[in-house]
């Protein structure tokens, strides 16, 4: 079951209806989204809460944080001014930046776990200057506040649902446990800033101290100073604002987080019976995004078959960030940059600039499955591909509509 139009089932037309039916098979935090178009650019996006007692058990009370972009301008337009080489706000070109400048970043610390640090750098390559990021629908002027009973332990379910945004996520005076990554439960991790790429999705848990407060969530993006985010607030606490704008600038991600990432329930130990290149590349300036140097549509699936355990190298021949999404599977991160580990099980893979990540998986899910980058633009141009599995029902692959669709407004 899914629901990319034109990979694996047809659009529903307007005033249509599709009913769908499916066997719940894991719990975590997920979330849906239009694959129609630029739809997604538009909002169009809910999360999807899969609880279980396991879960429950963890906290005393649960929130969801949807963070998003948002621009003024029709993304059809964002998208042809890009392909004509205009960036930033709408499009238009971004102000000249210094080469060098103060950045927020994440750093490792044994005791301590993740927290921001400030580093000398260049910005990381982005494709647009927002309007706003926003939190469930808000602006920071105007916050969500969960109000929250002292003592307790509160479980954060955070989405980045952003089109073209990562984010650092900053609990400020609450350290917290990461405890879960796309849905799937990771050894806990402490610290108070962590990384989101697009599509991804961190479990928090956080311990509200006795005494009550107000504390807020910031989220924000990369290679920017935006910021968006909510605020767990005890009883008559006052409600702090937050800026619009940190004081510094973010970094782009890197691999540091992932690096310390465990799944909980790793994959069985088995021989890898087939390996899979995933070469991303690209140009910014002509505004196309490739993988294994081709642009959808194509017919170059990546072909599997059942009952496989499969192997994908992401190389990242680009200066930008990409986040890696395949639908229908789970991956393992199995080596970053030449360092194996066993890492976390998730369904969006942050692969840095000029940086190499291999990750597994079962081939246990017959069907074609898209494959593509969740930087919404990037897609729209062709970093995307389908998994195929041998003998699978190809009624619903049309390469070129669903390009068609996907270069549209929606």
């Amino acid at each position: 079951m899914d629901g990319v139009p034109f990979v694996s089932q047809n659009p529903i037309p307007p005033g249509g209806t599709y009913h769908y039916q499916f066997p719940l098979k894991q719990s975590g935090t997920y979330w849906l989204h239009s694959h129609y178009g630029l739809q997604e650019q538009l909002l169009a996006s809910a999360p999807l809460i899969l609880a279980s007692e396991e879960q429950n058990a963890k906290a005393d009370e649960q929130y969801t944080v949807l963070l998003s972009d948002y621009s003024f301008t029709a993304p059809a337009k964002i998208l042809q001014q890009l392909k004509v080489g205009m960036r930033g706000m709408g499009g238009m070109s971004m102000k000249k930046i210094p080469a060098t400048q103060k950045l927020y970043a994440q750093k490792w610390d044994e005791s301590g776990g993740f927290a921001r640090t400030v580093v000398e750098g260049e910005l990381p390559d982005t494709d647009i200057k927002y309007d706003a990021l926003i939190a469930n629908r808000r602006r920071v002027d105007h916050p969500e506040v969960f109000r929250v009973k002292p003592g307790h332990s509160v479980l954060l379910r955070i989405i980045a649902g952003s089109a073209a945004t990562n984010f650092f996520v900053n609990t400020e005076a609450l350290s917290g446990q990461l405890t879960a990554v796309d849905g799937k439960d990771v050894e806990p991790v402490s610290g108070n800033y962590f990384q989101l790429g697009i599509a991804q999705r961190i479990d928090l848990l956080i311990k509200v101290p006795d005494q009550g407060g107000a504390f807020p969530i910031v989220a924000q993006g990369e290679g920017t100073k935006q910021q968006c985010g909510v605020v767990l607030a005890t009883e008559n606490a006052k409600v702090p604002k937050i800026p619009f704008q940190a004081e510094f600038a973010a970094a782009g991600l890197d691999n540091s987080q992932e690096l310390q990432l465990k799944a909980k329930n790793p994959l069985p130990e088995k021989p890898v019976d087939r390996s899979l290149p995933c070469v991303l590349g690209g140009n910014m300036a002509k505004y196309y995004w490739t993988i294994n140097g081709v642009v959808y549509p194509n017919r170059d699936s990546l072909d599997v078959k059942e009952g496989e355990r499969v192997e994908i190298v992401f190389r990242n021949d680009t200066g930008m960030t990409h986040p890696m999404h395949l639908h229908g599977h789970d991956v393992q991160v199995t080596e970053i940059d030449g360092t194996k580990v066993q890492g976390a099980l998730r369904d969006t893979v942050i692969v840095p600039p000029k940086s190499t990540i291999k990750v597994i998986f079962d081939a246990n899910n017959p069907g074609v499955w898209a494959f593509h980058c969740h930087i919404l633009y990037h897609a729209a141009v062709g970093m995307f591909t389908v998994l195929k599995y041998g003998g699978a029902d190809t009624q619903f692959w049309h390469p070129e509509k669903t390009l068609t669709e996907l270069s549209s407004g929606g």
